[in-house]
């Protein structure tokens, strides 16, 4: 497996956000303990998509989502759906 420095940097970086707000008490929107984040109905993931807006790591997330190796492909990260038949609804 090659690596990638820049998918690598942005791991790197959601991870030290995420233990960040760990150390501070405090969790990402994300980390409620549902699958809303991931349901397999994109009617569940638009309604706790915009929960992402005032989460602190989101840049972070999105890097890490733009970037990941694989691909990501499915469920949301930093209010952005990246189920592949969503992204293709919506610019259709």
């Amino acid at each position: 497996m090659i690596s990638d420095p820049v998918a690598d940097a942005a791991l790197r970086g959601l991870s030290s956000a995420l233990l960040g707000l760990l150390d501070h008490g405090t969790r990402p929107p994300c980390a409620d303990g549902s699958n809303a984040w991931t349901d397999e109905d994109h009617e569940v993931r638009a309604k706790v998509a915009p929960h992402c807006d005032d989460c602190e790591i989101r840049p972070r997330c999105h890097d890490f989502a733009d970037t990941a190796r694989p691909r990501i492909t499915f469920g949301v990260f930093a209010g952005i759906d990246y189920t592949a038949t969503t992204r293709k609804a919506k610019t259709a």
